[in-house]
């Protein structure tokens, strides 16, 4: 069947508001035509690391329909229009043939068009319900199931099939096809695919495949996932491939992707989120520089590499030969125009030049074979090769980038880490960055933290057994890049500058060619904007304008990732700021504040999700933060380290937390005294290490839990419900098997109203308050939330 359904201002498809979580519409699900079977929905899974106090039913019991084997997703994308694919396959778990329906969900901001729908290659009949008529559907299914699954979609438009056969145990793979118009978001496109209704199925999702392909007349400049960790392939100036995948794997939120495109060598994005005129509004900056390869016959201007290598004895194996290769790498990146040196230490200091020399192919031949002459062993005198290659960058002609690698503690010359860091602080050289790579747990963590933010850089942590020299890589592969030196950033809205505060990262540095700058910050005032970036680039001034606009208000929840994302990195900021010059009162009551009110935990607000706390007992939270914030004393450790990779994290998050089942992280190693309720195992690993912020440069990784790094989420013996939960734009704890809004105080928790769910109350706050009420009303637990100002209870 190949059907063309006219513009309808209720229907869309994938492009809804990123955190209205909703759980089908890029998806569908199957819903029994037959009484007594299937009237419940499937459940939302219970996370694989926590068992349920109640064992998962057999699939001859009816509250199981169907699991989903597969999910497969290919988007074209040609302009602002997406022609889509869907192919979901399930499986039937029950014992009986089912007789079902496929019902899509259709939301209501966009259209659709030539909508083809198959089963196992063959075309069924179906017909699009506007809101009106879908929801007497649907509130009949809810009624008749007592299952609020359905609720998030009353009010919605529909697409349903004629009944089709699932014998027991068979798989049917339904095949959805559709073109539609992708939204804008501010000066971006918007593509949005809702994965939350893989919620709905009794197990992990086998596999989930989303590929897509961009296409642009005019040149694509920023193009950015703010929910998923989505390779991005630049085929050239004016396409771009973009691919996600997961296995056994329960989304837990929506997948999103922005572009935009135009003809400036350095594109700027502005996306902006301000629920409340009365206060602050948040902002999302990103830039994409394209900046053209300098011509090596012509160009004078290169740039100043020093490598400095630590060959301490706690280096032997296959660590120095690591940063052996490292090392070669970068001397057979380096250009004719480029300047540069070898620096080696333990305990005493040796060069390859005591000056930057050019890197003419005698030279890099000779630098070869000195680094493969390197070998390990004695101290570690971190002061006096800190110094040597500050003082070989002196007077160079051009930026100059110093790489300093360290896998221990000074043991030699000064040991005290924070007059090492003021001492490099009185040498570096204007235009002179630092790049640490802190090696293994025995690295002096707070002295490379320091030193990143005195010298204009930036500490990557490698993690025992990661390859130290995939890490200088890729490093270098960006500082290699040409780039925009000296970057200052001037913002003014309607004329006047002071607008805007808390901008993360604060200075910018350097701008590499390729990669993208993500900027967060907050504004009080709305109105025209323009933008003014200045800079160098091969030794001429350059300066960018861009005209954008503050908003006096946004809907509340469309953007709402711009606030989180902020959130994360203040929250990041915070704990760099109380490690490297101490605790302050007013910093650990904002660490608690927003860790509280956005879900974000870290190994020093975990006791917010422990069931007996007080989420309004500002004193008890500060106490026990503090004796938590105790262990940032540690210097060097495997605690040590984990914590300061996890504030990095924060830093350079290009991403807000959406979940805190995938992201409250916290070190593996508690120190004495600390909270022993971080035990359970991270649901998922990744690299510690990331190439990340370079000059202010955040690169596309999310937040992720290192090998062996607990999650900061307590053990709940008594319950397998997610102690944290964000549900569309609030964060939700769970106290005494009930799920209280983060924002609500003891007064409106006290005076709640009272709702049970199907009753004409329950229905009639869906009529008052529509879409702002509807993501709270489907949970199978008690939830207490707090909209427009009234507290209400609902009760299962």
């Amino acid at each position: 069947m190949s059907r063309t359904i006219a513009t309808i201002a209720t229907c869309a498809s994938l492009c809804l508001s990123l955190f209205w979580i909703s759980p089908a519409q890029a998806q569908g699900l199957l819903i029994a035509s037959e009484p007594g079977i299937g009237d419940r929905l499937p459940r939302p899974i219970q996370p694989p690391w926590k068992p349920s106090p109640h064992p998962r039913p057999q699939p001859t019991t009816p509250g199981f329909l169907y699991d989903i084997a597969r999910l497969e997703i290919d988007a074209s994308i040609q302009g602002q229009i997406a022609q889509v694919q869907v192919d979901q396959t399930f499986k039937n778990v029950t014992s009986r043939t089912l007789q079902v329906k496929f019902v899509f969900p259709l939301p209501d901001d966009g259209a659709i068009d030539e909508m083809t729908f198959m089963v196992d290659g063959e075309e069924l009949t179906g017909r699009l319900l506007e809101a009106d008529k879908a929801r007497e559907i649907y509130e009949g299914y809810v009624r008749r199931s007592k299952d609020p699954a359905l609720v998030q979609w009353i009010g919605h438009g529909m697409f349903q099939t004629q009944v089709f056969p699932v014998p027991p145990g068979a798989e049917r793979t339904v095949t959805l096809q559709y073109s539609q118009i992708c939204r804008r978001s501010g000066s971006m496109n918007d593509w949005t695919l809702p994965l939350a209704p893989t919620q709905f199925t009794s197990q992990p999702i086998g596999e989930i495949v989303i590929r897509g392909r961009i296409r642009s007349d005019a040149k694509l400049g920023n193009i950015y996932s703010p929910t998923h960790d989505v390779d991005f392939d630049r085929r050239d100036d004016h396409r771009s491939e973009f691919k996600y995948t997961a296995k056994k794997h329960v989304p837990e939120s929506d997948f999103r992707v922005l572009w935009e495109a135009g003809d400036s060598p350095l594109q700027m994005s502005l996306i902006t989120h301000r629920p409340d005129p009365n206060e602050d509004g948040y902002f999302l900056m990103l830039l994409q520089p394209s900046l053209p390869e300098s011509d090596p016959a012509n160009d004078k201007v290169g740039k100043n590499i020093v490598v400095v290598v630590d060959k301490s004895g706690s280096m032997r194996g296959e660590k120095i030969e690591q940063a052996r290769r490292a090392s070669r790498y970068v001397v057979d990146q380096l250009k004719p125009q480029d300047r540069f040196t070898l620096i080696t230490y333990d305990s005493d200091v040796d060069t390859f030049n005591n000056e930057l020399i050019a890197a003419d192919p005698a030279t890099r031949e000779d630098a070869t074979d000195y680094i493969d002459s390197i070998l390990a062993g004695g101290s570690t005198n971190i002061d006096a090769a800190l110094s040597k290659a500050l003082a070989a960058t002196k007077g160079s002609d051009g930026p100059a980038y110093v790489v300093f690698m360290s896998d221990g503690q000074p043991t030699v010359g000064e040991k005290n880490g924070m007059k090492i860091a003021d001492k490099a602080s009185k040498q570096i050289a204007s235009g002179t960055r630092l790049f640490s790579l802190g090696i293994g747990h025995d690295v002096n963590s707070r002295l490379l933290d320091k030193l990143a933010e005195v010298c204009f850089g930036q500490t990557m942590y490698v993690r025992p057994g990661e390859p130290l020299d995939d890490v200088v890589k890729k490093l270098y592969d960006r500082i290699g890049a040409p780039a925009l030196t000296g970057a200052k950033l001037e913002i003014t809205v309607d004329g006047r500058q002071g607008a805007t505060r808390m901008l993360y990262p604060s200075e910018i540095y350097d701008l590499f060619s390729g990669d993208q700058l993500v900027i967060a910050g907050r504004y009080r005032r709305d109105g025209d904007v323009q933008i003014k970036l200045t800079g160098e680039f091969e030794g001429e001034s350059q300066e960018f304008v861009f005209d954008g606009k503050f908003a006096k208000q946004t809907d509340d929840s469309k953007n709402v990732f711009v606030e989180r994302l902020w959130a994360t990195r203040r929250i990041g900021q915070i704990i760099d700021e109380i490690d490297l010059y101490g605790e302050q009162s007013e910093l650990v009551d904002e660490l608690i504040l927003l860790s509280k009110k956005h879900g974000i935990l870290t190994p020093y607000t975990a006791y917010l999700a422990e069931e007996k706390t007080d989420l309004n007992d500002r004193m008890a939270g500060r106490e026990q933060a503090q004796v938590q914030l105790h262990r940032l004393r540690a210097e060097s450790g495997a605690d040590a380290f984990q914590q300061r990779a996890f504030k990095s994290q924060l830093k350079q998050a290009n991403r807000g937390i959406q979940s805190s089942n995938q992201s409250i992280i916290a070190p593996a190693a508690p120190a004495a005294g600390a909270s022993q309720s971080l035990g359970r195992p991270a649901p998922s690993a990744g690299n510690v290490a990331r190439p990340g912020v370079l000059g202010g440069k955040p690169s596309g990784s999310a937040i992720r839990p290192a090998p062996n790094v607990a999650a900061a989420e307590p053990e709940a013996p008594h319950s397998s419900l997610p102690r944290v939960k964000q549900i569309a734009t609030k964060t939700f704890y769970l106290k005494n098997n009930r799920y209280v809004d983060a924002e609500a105080t003891k007064e409106q928790i006290e005076a709640a109203t009272k709702v049970t769910q199907f009753s004409d109350a329950y229905f009639g706050l869906l009529d008052k308050l529509g879409k702002k009420m509807n993501p709270y009303l489907t949970e199978s637990v008690e939830i207490l939330v707090v909209v427009d100002g009234k507290p209400f209870l609902i009760l299962p």
